[in-house]
């Protein structure tokens, strides 16, 4: 099926999944399946799907600079970055909403210490505007989701790398007392809440936090080891200690984190949950990963990410 073509004889809701690849995408698309949805699931790579994909729908490469034409009744489902989107809403023919992830980066790195992470969250702001502004001058229903810490236990960038560095080293550090909060909430429930979103007349032309479950920063760890089989052993750091092991880390690994992680171990970091729970039902599971397998101490060369 080329991007747009609507040719199809069947009469069941049409789905257009852009980003496919990105964290979450195979929940979404068998979510949506689930829910009756035929679709197109849209990547920027030239690869074969990385995940089975369910029948009714197909696979295919966003086309670049280009036009793309999709049904008129589509709903398009974004897992791209939110800044990928105002030069992409342009070029789109056809379907009548859309439903894009943010990140809750826009509101928690907005006074940041580190400039890098303040401008950064300055233009997720703008675009999340400029999202809002191009979808109202289209006609297009909106419904944008600012996540909390996604996870997915052996594919995301933060708990999976938590988990890696402990089967590496066995300890955790924190800077003490770590008794900042988080929400990490799984990847599935994230496609829980764009497919929900898809019907919900309450998601009309709405933006929702969307946040896991709240426990400290210490705890999350300490439920990490827990499903590593492994008894918790976190090595409290005094904050300039901390400062000189992270720096040192940083200039061996390579890696470019900002400091201002360090401080968000003890910042409180949580959104309310409620406006999402009554507007589409939706709650989010408990924080107890389960991992597929092991991580392999003799692979992990990075340090984990560690805030949202």
């Amino acid at each position: 099926m080329t991007p747009g073509a609507d040719n199809r004889v069947s009469k069941k809701p049409f789905a257009v999944v852009l980003g496919a690849t990105g964290l979450g995408g195979r929940y979404l698309v068998e979510r949506l399946a689930d829910n009756g949805f035929e679709g197109l699931c849209l990547s920027r790579r030239a690869e074969p799907a990385p995940y089975e994909i369910p029948p009714g729908f197909s696979w295919d490469v966003a086309p670049e600079e280009k036009a793309l034409d999709i049904p008129a009744s589509a709903a398009l489902f974004s897992l791209a970055p939110i800044s990928a989107l105002p030069s992409l809403i342009p070029r789109i023919t056809g379907g009548n909403r859309l439903i894009a992830l943010s990140t809750s980066s826009v509101l928690f790195k907005a006074e940041s210490s580190d400039p890098d992470e303040r401008e950064l969250a300055q233009a997720l702001a703008r675009a999340e505007e400029k999202v809002q502004s191009l979808c109202q001058g289209r006609g297009l229903i909106w419904t944008i989701f600012r996540p909390t810490l996604i996870y997915d236990p052996g594919r995301d960038r933060n708990v999976s790398a938590i988990a890696a560095f402990v089967q590496r080293f066995g300890v955790f550090p924190l800077v003490w007392p770590g008794s900042g909060s988080r929400q990490p909430i799984h990847a599935d429930d994230v496609a829980q809440a764009l497919v929900a979103a898809a019907n919900a007349p309450r998601a009309r032309d709405a933006l929702f936090d969307l946040p896991g479950e709240t426990l400290t920063y210490r705890e999350m760890v300490r439920r990490i080891f827990e499903a590593l089989g492994r008894r918790p052993v976190l090595l409290y750091l005094p904050s300039s200690l901390a400062r000189g092991a992270f720096y040192a880390w940083r200039a061996i690994t390579g890696e470019k984190y900002s400091s201002a992680s360090l401080d968000r171990m003890n910042m409180t970091l949580t959104l309310d949950p409620t406006p999402v729970r009554e507007a589409l039902g939706v709650t989010c599971r408990p924080f107890r990963p389960e991992f597929p397998e092991p991580a392999n101490p003799r692979r992990v060369s990075r340090a984990p990410r560690v805030s949202p």
